[in-house]
């Protein structure tokens, strides 16, 4: 079988057409086109991507004498789950990683933005402090308009090889050991962090107490927010390997409803400890809504057409 003859098997076992291959692997239809009539040869880094989505080789791909029965063997039956290759797995906790990064990053400099305040208002504090929190807004946003991808790893049944799921398990506990330091140390930074302060504040006056506190609470969320999300990134290949997760249709857009009462906490914080400037958690729920908004429109559009 041609490179093109086995990408139309593919697509026929499972229930994809070349419009669906194309926006998974961000080209053209045309371009699809080409290699399913073997018009073309994809280039390295798409055939990895396929090689990743199908859960077969680059041998098998590549190869047009390579039998038929090794490709079977790869792939795990349709009815027992979804086969999860070593280069998938790899690149689901990459993308996993890179989307953590976009949050960590744009709360830590929402926060941050609070440093230049303690330098006095003026136009370029003032300036530097909206610029910061701009700047900390748009990776978040730009983090909720991103291409979903690995959708299936996080809504199917997992399947994997044994070597692959066991070494995915031995590194998981190794990062784990290192995600609970990150945790007790960011625990441990918003605990002394005031009493520190205070120290700072006696000898070196109030200014540098302030750019203190700041600097320490942007360390100690942004520890404890990358240990959690990363935990939970690997955390679902464990459970969707273990159980079958519960189809929702809306579940990525299931923490609206916990997105009222989470802000109205965070807005008390703000006010009784003057942590963070009471007005952030509402910026930042209403940035999230907006975007929420402008992507369920967008779908819903697509859909249509």
């Amino acid at each position: 079988m041609t490179l093109g003859q086995k990408l139309k098997a593919l697509l026929k076992d499972n229930r994809m057409t070349q419009e669906d291959l194309a926006e998974r692997l961000e080209v053209s239809r045309q371009a699809v086109g080409k290699w399913v009539n073997d018009k073309g040869i994809p280039e390295v880094g798409k055939l990895i991507q396929i090689s990743s989505l199908f859960g077969v080789s680059l041998d098998y791909l590549l190869k047009e004498d390579y039998e038929e029965q090794n490709a079977s063997e790869e792939k795990a039956p349709s009815n027992s789950g979804y086969y999860v290759s070593q280069e998938m797995l790899e690149g689901y906790l990459s993308y996993g990683r890179q989307n953590a990064k976009y949050i960590v990053g744009g709360i830590s400099l929402f926060v941050l933005s609070n440093i230049f305040e303690s330098f006095g208002r003026n136009v370029i504090m003032s300036f530097l402090y909206w610029l910061t929190m701009l700047a900390g807004i748009i990776m978040i946003i730009w983090y909720f308009f991103q291409t979903s991808q690995y959708q299936e790893i996080k809504t199917e049944h997992l399947v994997f090889d044994d070597k692959v799921l066991e070494a995915f398990k031995s590194q998981r506990e190794n990062r784990r050991k290192r995600y609970t330091v990150m945790i007790m140390a960011g625990v441990i930074i918003l605990f002394t962090s005031s009493e520190i302060g205070r120290f700072i504040m006696v000898y070196f006056g109030q200014t540098a107490c302030n750019v203190f506190e700041w600097a320490a609470d942007t360390v100690w969320l942004a520890l404890i927010l990358w240990a959690g999300m990363s935990m939970h990134i690997d955390s679902i290949i464990i459970k969707n390997t273990e159980h079958p997760p519960k189809s929702s249709q809306m579940k990525r857009y299931r923490w609206i409803y916990m997105a009222l009462p989470v802000t109205v906490a965070a807005v008390f914080i703000g006010m009784t400890t003057n942590a963070w400037s009471p007005y952030a958690p509402i910026i930042i729920l209403f940035c999230c809504l907006l975007v929420t908004t402008c992507k369920l429109l967008i779908e819903s559009r697509g859909k249509d057409e």
